[in-house]
């Protein structure tokens, strides 16, 4: 279960940070942009692992 949490946070602020900067440096943002998404998408593999609902 930590894992996965670990994962979409991480995930989430680096979709988040990839969006800020994006508006700057469009490459750099891009991404960082996409790498969080990545993060954020393998990490429900964990959280359904458990089989317990997320919330």
């Amino acid at each position: 279960m930590k894992v996965g949490m670990t994962l979409f946070f991480g995930g989430l602020i680096l979709l988040m940070s990839g969006i800020f900067l994006s508006a700057n440096w469009a490459i750099a943002g891009s991404f960082m942009g996409i790498f969080g998404g990545m993060m954020m998408g393998s990490s429900s593999y964990f959280l359904a692992k458990t089989g317990k609902k997320a919330g």
